[in-house]
């Protein structure tokens, strides 16, 4: 994650920690231990269907596999599929998720109380995944060095001084600390200068994109041709952003509309429907 920063970019530490700990680590050693499954409190559904299995790019009649899918929480509103979209079909078919049914978070806190449990009244947690409540900024300071630098508006022109390029993101409008009264947004960034570039036109054509280029694309069921849905597919850009009709082409993803504020290094997760299939990482767009 910190690499990452490092080149500009702005991961996402929760779905490479559901990716590497939580659905494989710590599902590895429970299973080890002679647990049959874990549970885990996200928002978030599965499914079972049958596949057909296929030898030899045959199908072998009447033979299939069970498979476990991602479906959406019935609360759209807390729905955490976003995260797990690097998860695998074996682990789901070892997981459960208690509260995916619960169409309110008011309904698991009643029964929070109704248990007994500690938990019941706790606030939503917002921190960085396994670091808890500590501000981006404040983590990221005590793994790296940083220098102010110049922040430079749509016209070349330089506006104000930042505290260091690692610090923003694209489309960001708050923290800038530039004056003049008018809202700036960052469009890009210059690691090798140190330079973070903003505007104040919301139709800058800096600030929006409607191809975009992913690497790492995982999907939670690959099929046996490794080729992805191309019907009824679409793409979330960040957590709790809007379902976009799209096309994927081998790692080029083209949107139906034009998003604004795309950041390279975070995840392009698909859907069909209600099921979560996989995502990728926005490497540039």
């Amino acid at each position: 994650m910190i690499d990452e920063f490092k080149a500009g970019w702005t991961p996402n530490p929760d779905i490479m920690c559901n990716q590497e700990v939580k659905f494989r680590l710590f599902l590895e050693t429970a299973l080890q231990e002679g647990a049959d499954l874990i549970a885990t409190g996200h928002y978030a559904r599965i499914g079972t269907s049958k596949q057909k299995i296929v030898s030899s790019k045959k199908l072998i009649p009447n033979s299939y596999l069970p498979v476990a899918s991602l479906l959406c929480a019935k609360d759209a509103g807390k729905d955490q599929t976003y995260f797990l979209a690097r998860v695998t079909g074996d682990a789901l078919a070892k997981t459960l998720f208690p509260i995916g049914e619960f169409k309110t978070k008011a309904e698991v806190r009643e029964l929070a109380k109704k248990f007994g449990l500690p938990t019941a009244d706790k606030k939503d947690s917002q921190g960085i995944c396994f670091v808890g409540q500590v501000g981006i900024k404040e983590f990221l300071s005590q793994y790296v060095e940083t220098e102010p630098g110049e922040i430079i508006d749509q016209n070349g022109k330089t506006i104000g001084e930042h505290d260091g390029a690692i610090f923003y993101t694209i489309g960001q409008r708050h923290g800038l600390n530039v004056g003049g009264g008018l809202p700036y947004y960052v469009t890009h960034k210059n690691m090798k200068t140190n330079t973070v570039y903003v505007t104040s036109n919301l139709d800058d054509k800096n600030l929006w994109g409607k191809e975009i280029q992913l690497k790492d694309i995982h999907w939670i069921n690959p099929t046996t041709n490794q080729k992805p849905p191309t019907k009824n597919l679409q793409v979330r850009l960040r957590y709790r952003g809007p379902l976009i009709d799209c096309h994927l082409k081998g790692n080029k993803l083209t949107l139906k509309d034009e998003q604004r504020a795309i950041s390279p290094g975070q995840s392009a997760v698909f859907y069909s429907g209600n099921q979560c299939l996989g995502g990728g990482t926005i490497a540039d767009f």
